[in-house]
Formats: C-alpha cells, sequence, structure tokens
C-alpha cells in the first residue's frame, strides 16, 4: 500500500487521470474518490486543485450523461470529509461535519430520488405482500407506503454516507502506509464521540420512529457516527488484548447479524461517550498479575 501512495503521489497528472478512469468502473469507482482524498490529505486541495478538478468535472460530466448523480455526491462528500480531516486531524470532527452534511444529503436524495424510490417501493410490497394481505393485517397501504419510502430514501443516503466514509479511510490508510505506518490504527481506535453529541444522533434516529414517518430518512444516516465510533471501539478493546481473533469473530458475526450488531454498536457508542472503556481497560490490572 504504501508503494501505491507514492505511485500515485508522484505526479498530479496521473493521479487525476487514474482517479478519473476509476469513476467509470461500478465496483470500484469509491476508489476514484479515494485517490482524490489521498491528495487532499497530504498537501490541502489548494495545493492540488487539478487533482480534485479533473474528477469532478469527470463525475459531473456522467450526471449529465447518464442521469445517475450518486458518484459525483460521493466524491463531493469524500472531499468535504477529506478537507475537514486536513484541517482539524480529528475524525470527531469529520463525523460532527458529516451529521450536517447528512441531513442535507437526505433532502437532496428525497428530492432527486423519491418518485423512483417510492415505485421501488410498491414493487416490492407487491412482490411480498399483496394489497389483500395488509389488508388482513390491519396495516393500511398508504401508511406503510410513507414509512418504507421514508426509509428508502434514508438507505440511499446512508449508502453514500458510508461509501465517502470508506473512500476517506482507506485514502487515510494508504497516507499512513506511506508516511506514518500505524497511524491510522491509532487514530482510528481512538475515536470516541463527545456526550452531547452522541445522545443528539440517538435523538435524531430515535425521532423517526417516534414522531412522523417523515423523520425516518434521517434515522439512519443519524445513526452512521455512532455505528463508526462503536465499531472504533471495538477495534480499540481488542488492540489493548491484542486478539485479533475475536475481531474476526466480530466481523464473521456482522456478516450474519448485521441489524442487531450495529444496534448494538449505536448503543455502545452512547454508553462509551460518557463512560469511555478504553480508558477503562486500560486502568485494570492484568489478570495474571501476582498478588
Amino acid at each position: 500500500m504504501a508503494r501505491l501512495a507514492h505511485y500515485v503521489m508522484a505526479s498530479e497528472w496521473r493521479a487525476a487521470l487514474m482517479a478519473s478512469a476509476l469513476l467509470f468502473l461500478p465496483l470500484v469507482s469509491w476508489m476514484g474518490a479515494a485517490i482524490v482524498a489521498l491528495y487532499g490529505l497530504r498537501r490541502g486541495f489548494t495545493q492540488a486543485p487539478m487533482v480534485a478538478g479533473i474528477p469532478a468535472l469527470v463525475a459531473l460530466a456522467m450526471t449529465a450523461g447518464f442521469g445517475d448523480s450518486a458518484m459525483l455526491i460521493v466524491l463531493v462528500l469524500t472531499m468535504v470529509f477529506a478537507a475537514v480531516l486536513h484541517a482539524t486531524l480529528s475524525w470527531v470532527a469529520v463525523l460532527q461535519v458529516a451529521l450536517g452534511v447528512s441531513i442535507v444529503l437526505v433532502l437532496l436524495v428525497g428530492g432527486l430520488y423519491e418518485e423512483t424510490l417510492k415505485a421501488l417501493v410498491v414493487a416490492i410490497q407487491e412482490a411480498v405482500l399483496g394489497p389483500g394481505q395488509l389488508e388482513s393485517l390491519g396495516v393500511d397501504a398508504a401508511t406503510v407506503d410513507a414509512w418504507m419510502g421514508s426509509l428508502a430514501v434514508g438507505a440511499l443516503s446512508f449508502v453514500h454516507m458510508l461509501s465517502a466514509f470508506f473512500a476517506l479511510m482507506f485514502a487515510r490508510a494508504l497516507q499512513a502506509q506511506a508516511y506514518n505506518p500505524g497511524g491510522f490504527k491509532a487514530e482510528f481506535e481512538a475515536i470516541r464521540l463527545q456526550p452531547m453529541f452522541a445522545t443528539g444522533c440517538l435523538l435524531i434516529a430515535l425521532f423517526g420512529f417516534m414522531l412522523d414517518p417523515w423523520m425516518l430518512r434521517f434515522t439512519p444516516v443519524a445513526a452512521l457516527p455512532l455505528m463508526l465510533s462503536g465499531i472504533a471501539l471495538v477495534h480499540g478493546l481488542t488492540g489493548m488484548r491484542e486478539s485479533k481473533g475475536l475481531l474476526i469473530m466480530f466481523y464473521a458475526a456482522m456478516i450474519f447479524f448485521t441489524p442487531y450488531l450495529l444496534l448494538l454498536l449505536a448503543v455502545l457508542a452512547v454508553v462509551d461517550a460518557f463512560v469511555d472503556f478504553r480508558t477503562r481497560a486500560q486502568q485494570e490490572p492484568p489478570n495474571d498479575e501476582d498478588e
């Protein structure tokens, strides 16, 4: 990975062309955003306008030509997060900015894709549950449409945000491998939200279920900072214990129990904001300490 980072950073033209080319590939298009983020993290976007500008123009052309703005949205989000991380050197600051940006993103996605997503929801309902079955369950079809349509908007926004974070983390890992080995691992494992921020994320996530179906679209993106903080907590605790086996078991369980583990991670992140599990774990005496 260090060689890849040095190879990309050796030429702005090379980085701009590589990032632009990767944007066209469906499964690895996020890597184009990661290359742009790498330059932003290392030098700042003001020092590398070509690396940021050319891929952005390509993504804009893809939006105009194919009518799909997903890659442009992910690229812009990644650049914003990279700029914040470059300026603050704080992942918590990135997560705080991400919460505000994600609210705007939800409104944008709702305007761009809401009709398409509603049609998809109707198609899914007809395939899974027919109108007669909904009536037999005592559920109003319009209510179900409202809840599922709102959730679909939030889920799509969540995917965009997660893709941007994945691109940023990959770029940060490349930078650390090339210039500061072990740096990304240390700073990621140290992520811990402030109590007020964690509580705010939790309240926004809960409001979607408690207040109105329209508010449900904000639940996934509000829960994302909590989930990432929870994953950082797991990495931090397993790193202290030097137990790679537990970490492998955690990700294996994530495959089979994703919704439940994500919920647990969100709750743990909120509790950790007040309790600080990692500091408590450091203060605990070793199990084999002589008495």
